[in-house]
């Protein structure tokens, strides 16, 4: 039987090709696609929120922005899958790390999951939520770059393994 062999590609052309290939595919389809859901989907919902609760909701094309009366500062969360999500995981690819990477979609998936909750229950005066977006802040810029840095570590040793150094 014939061992069917992956043909193996040096690791900056995979990571030119990876980079490459993934900032077209976010530039072209992932980024419309999220303006879009946030722009009549998810952005129309908060602000009939804001209409009935006593809290001032301000949006971007890709955020939801909330600062409720006596806030300094707003909190809010980003709309998942973005440039945070795209950089590390086309690294990754690139790396053949294949779970860190379904981690990362994991985490994103998440990301679509909970701060949406805690925004809407910000939004109706539950101060722990507001809490809990701000950690989600931390540990969101937390993840992207622990997540770079893990994918540029790996391309370095395989790149080291190939060069013989």
């Amino acid at each position: 039987m014939d061992i069917i062999k992956r043909r193996k590609y040096p690791i900056t052309l995979r990571v030119i090709y990876s980079l490459t290939l993934f900032s077209i595919c976010y530039i072209t389809l992932v980024r419309p696609v999220r303006v879009y859901i946030n722009q009549n989907y998810i952005a129309p919902f908060y602000l009939s929120l804001d209409k009935t609760e006593n809290s001032s909701v301000t949006l971007t094309t890709r955020r939801i922005n909330i600062q409720p009366d006596g806030y300094n500062s707003p909190r809010g969360f980003g709309i998942p899958f973005g440039g945070y999500f795209w950089l590390p995981f086309s690294l990754l690819i690139a790396a053949r790390q294949k779970w860190p990477a379904i981690g990362l979609m994991g985490y994103h998936v998440f990301l679509g999951i909970l701060p949406p909750y805690l925004a809407f229950l910000f939004i109706k005066q539950v101060a722990w939520a507001g809490t809990g977006l701000k950690v989600n802040e931390t540990l969101f810029q937390g993840v992207f770059l622990i997540s770079v840095f893990w994918g540029i570590k790996t391309i370095l040793v395989q790149w080291k393994k190939e060069k013989n150094i």
